[in-house]
């Protein structure tokens, strides 16, 4: 069975896997530095005094390193020998391994000292050196030729070197009653291994080795593999506290357990460890319901795993069926979520590393990897026939979520057949409904995970969810008549039933040619729409009194993705087309205006698409009171006389006839009968009368000309 010799402020443990030569041996606790780095809130600088390794203090230039007492202080106080500025100027530590046969024993351990640029040795040499192993305290002298550190021998009885490949042991150095410091901790613990199983080449091989701090404690951790000739398949871990420089052991099998949980519970943080770290994981994200398979490369992996399970969890979760792809790699399946209660009552996406544990040690990732949830925000359309048929698109994040998905729609949970599911959309064809209904679209992702379209766990508060409305197939009410004028533009009204799910209608007419002609509908509620007729050629050869021709029409829509012509009910005629009304002109009395001309009262309807407004476009509206087949009344709103006489109207049907209207002007005769002639009136006389004159006169001259002539011939004869 193991030895577990641990003190109240530590804890450590060694096992050995040597078949017969099996054994476990408790080693010593560390005193190792904490690392740590806090700042002073209210005044923003570092507290040097908290630093607790010369590269730690260095590295910030407010702090300096006493190289005689070991202690990090502000650059603002008094300067002193032996300070270190400059984290390249700070020395270093390095334990040298032994490598001895029992039959060695006692031995003397080194410390190597490197990059001395403050001349740190020659002081060590003059200095008072306590060297502590195991509880014993033993004198330490200085080399200055070999810069280093040597403990003086140390029995077997103290070491407890039996027939171990090799035995790992922690040690401190105090210089004048002062505390060694080391920068890193693995150089706080020195190796010795037995030369009989042992070749110094082989002393790393397939080894892995790591010293970190948390709050308040320090560890140690080195594993080996089975291939590593000198040690076997081999693990050390040890924990002490930190702020305790105390080195005394004592069996207490408790605190082992206590050093195994702290290390599986945070171990080293991520990146410490850049021999043992997690490198990557692939992907960073997998759906809530799990079922991924995540791909995790880990530095030495083949080392750590060795002749031990390893586990691993993704953000709190299991991810089940480890596998070992190659030296570095693992793969494995991310689990279904741990209670049904977040399945019902989803809070948000849970976010968080992902953990690998190899026994005692447990590794976390610097990456974050995150669950996600479906998000399902939009939908369109958002209504269907009862036929079914409607191509369904909803859209979202994370929606090729799960292995499988269910879509349905409205109360009755009517299956909407997928088609195609992406991340960012998800598309189904309705299947048909029992009756006309609203209510919302489901998604169940793997039988379980229900979400409705428009409700999603990060809104606060939630959204009601989206409604689709399976709507009765759109059909026109009977005996409704459709015409317009030549022109196009006037208002049709069309009712109907069902036409909520209506989109783009269109009114189409076909000419006499056989050319077809649209116009723009507007749905206004299930039961009405407004439409307005199509352009077309003036009807050919209509003589008085003959009906307008009829004209071949429908309407074409769009119901949910596809269109369909919507069929007249039998007892329509036909569209009937009429001339554009023909106007000529027309007369007021100061009050009533009349418009006189021609098929002034068909094809539209003058409620709505008759406007007449007084002088021109932006005039004062006239109230239209009469509209006969030959003349349009309108009453003109009262006028003042700065206003002038009215000479012009303009005249507006539907929205694509406009004509200025000319005031009739009254005949000649009449105006002689009701007074005398006005000046150019006078004029136009006067021209007339000379003209008139003028061609009797050359006519007289010409008969005289010709009587003359005739009389000379009669006289010769």
């Amino acid at each position: 069975m193991p030895n577990l010799k641990i003190g109240k402020t530590q804890a450590s443990w060694l096992t050995g896997f040597q078949g017969q030569e099996t054994n476990f041996r408790m080693v010593f606790v560390s005193v190792l530095p904490v690392n740590s780095l806090k700042y002073d809130i209210t005044k923003d600088v570092v507290n040097c005094s908290e630093l607790k390794t010369c590269t730690k203090c260095a590295e910030n230039p407010s702090c300096s390193w006493s190289l005689q007492r070991q202690i990090c202080v502000s650059t603002t106080h008094r300067p002193e020998l032996l300070m270190v500025n400059m984290r390249a100027h700070c020395p270093q530590f390095t334990i040298i391994d032994s490598y001895i046969n029992k039959i060695h024993l006692p031995f003397t351990y080194k410390v190597k000292v490197s990059n001395d640029v403050s001349g740190f040795v020659k002081y060590l040499s003059k200095s008072n050196i306590k060297c502590s192993l195991r509880g014993v305290t033993y004198n330490g002298t200085v080399s200055e030729v070999e810069d280093t550190i040597n403990c003086e021998s140390i029995s077997n009885d103290n070491l407890g070197f039996d027939k171990q490949r090799l035995m790992i042991y922690y040690y401190s150095i105090v210089i004048d009653g002062v505390p060694l410091r080391i920068d890193d901790g693995v150089n706080n613990y020195f190796t010795v291994y037995n030369n009989h199983f042992c070749d110094v080449s082989e002393k790393t091989k397939h080894c892995v080795a790591c010293s970190w701090d948390s709050e308040f404690n320090s560890f140690y951790y080195k594993r080996c593999s089975e291939a590593n000739m000198c040690t076997g398949l081999f693990e050390y871990y040890d924990s002490r506290n930190a702020t305790d420089f105390a080195d005394t052991t004592t069996d207490d099998r408790y605190n082992k357990n206590i050093t195994a949980l702290q290390l599986s519970k945070s171990g080293p943080p991520s990146g410490a460890c850049p021999d043992m770290m997690i490198q990557s994981v692939e992907p960073l994200t997998a759906p809530w319901s799990g079922g991924v398979t995540l791909v995790v490369t880990v530095k030495n992996h083949d080392v750590l795993s060795e002749s031990r399970k390893v586990t691993v969890t993704v953000a709190g979760r299991d991810c089940v069926y480890p596998k070992t792809i190659n030296s570095e790699t693992i793969s494995c399946t991310v689990g279904p979520p741990k209670n049904d209660y977040s399945a019902r009552n989803p809070i948000q996406i849970l976010y968080g590393p992902v953990h690998v544990t190899y026994g005692p040690l447990r590794l976390t990732s610097t990456q974050k990897f995150q669950f996600v949830y479906p998000e399902l925000t939009d939908m369109s359309p958002t209504c269907g026939p009862v036929s079914g048929g409607t191509l369904l698109h909803i859209t979202g994040r994370f929606l090729d979520f799960g292995s499988m998905a269910n879509v349905f729609v409205g109360p009755a949970d009517v299956p909407c057949e997928l088609v195609a599911r992406y991340e960012d959309r998800v598309m189904c064809v309705t299947g048909p409904a029992d009756g006309p209904a609203v209510g919302a679209v489901t998604i169940v992702f793997d039988k379980f995970l229900r979400k409705k379209v428009g409700v999603n766990s990060t809104t606060t508060p939630p959204f009601k969810p989206l409604q689709f409305v399976y709507a009765g197939d759109p059909e026109l009410d009977a005996k409704q008549p459709f015409s317009g004028i030549a022109s196009g533009g006037t208002y049709i009204p069309v009712r109907g039933h069902h036409l909520a799910c209506v989109r783009n209608a269109t009114l189409y007419v076909d000419d006499p040619d056989g050319v077809r002609h649209y116009a723009g509908c507007a749905v206004r509620n299930d039961t009405f729409m407004e439409c307005w007729s199509p352009a077309l050629d003036p009807p050919r050869s209509l003589t008085p009194g003959a009906p307008a021709p009829l004209l071949n029409f429908g309407f074409r829509v769009r119901i949910a993705d596809h269109t369909m012509d919507l069929s007249p009910q039998p007892d329509f005629p036909g569209y009937r087309l009429y001339a554009d009304p023909a106007f000529t002109d027309f007369e007021t009395d100061g009050r009533n205006v009349t418009i006189n001309g021609r098929h002034l009262d068909r094809g539209y309807q003058p409620s709505v698409d008759l406007d007449i407004r007084l002088r021109n476009h932006k005039g004062t509206p006239c109230t239209v009171i009469s509209t006969q087949r030959r003349q349009i009344v309108c009453v003109r709103p009262p006028s003042s006389p700065a206003e002038g006489e009215l000479r012009d109207i303009y005249v507006t049907v539907g929205r694509e006839l406009a004509r200025t209207i000319k005031k009739k002007i009254i005949n000649t005769d009449k105006r002689i009968e009701d007074g005398p002639l006005g000046v150019f009136e006078k004029f136009l006389l006067i021209v007339g009368i000379l003209t008139g004159l003028c061609f009797m006169s050359l006519l007289a001259a010409a008969v005289y000309m010709v009587w003359n002539n005739k009389w000379d011939i009669r006289r010769y004869l």
